[in-house]
């Protein structure tokens, strides 16, 4: 399945933000969303990286971070039904247990999965804790549990 018509105007980044080329599975039931990573589209932070020995470009660690939040943006639109036109945003608030594992090439792609542990309300806030593993070629090149908080300010919608 490719990247919902309607993410773009409900994000909260601009698409050149996302480095999510496709969505493979957004399953409500399981709590999950999967997306594939295009390595070869990821863009300037790889070009800039410099070609030193041992140092071939690779999946930069900011751009993984990102990805996650673009996962959460994807699960809490369409798994949990926050939708930024009706005031709701999120943001990070921890990130625990963050491991790369190796380093991601440029090249083969990366399969992307967030998998929701943990969704509690309070006082309005969802608070959402999150297991990320990004695979390369069947091997994990990140994983990561964190935690998000989506709130809903009336001064968003539309």
């Amino acid at each position: 399945m490719a990247i919902p018509d309607d993410f773009e105007q409900e994000s909260l980044y601009a698409p050149s933000q996302w480095y999510v080329h496709d969505v493979l599975e957004i399953d409500r039931d399981a709590d999950r969303v999967v997306a594939l990573i295009d390595t070869n589209r990821i863009g300037e932070l790889v070009e800039a990286q410099r070609p030193w020995p041992g140092h071939e470009p690779h999946l930069p660690g900011a751009v993984a971070i990102q990805v996650t939040g673009t996962l959460g943006n994807l699960h809490a639109l369409y798994v949990l039904g926050l939708r930024a036109s009706e005031g709701w945003v999120g943001y990070g608030t921890h990130v625990r247990d963050a491991r790369f594992r190796k380093m991601g090439r440029i090249g083969p792609p990366i399969r992307a999965t967030l998998q929701a542990t943990r969704k509690r309300q309070m006082q309005g806030v969802w608070f959402v804790n999150y297991r990320f593993v990004f695979e390369q070629d069947g091997e994990p090149v990140y994983e990561s549990e964190q935690t998000a908080a989506w709130r809903r300010h009336p001064g968003n919608d539309s």
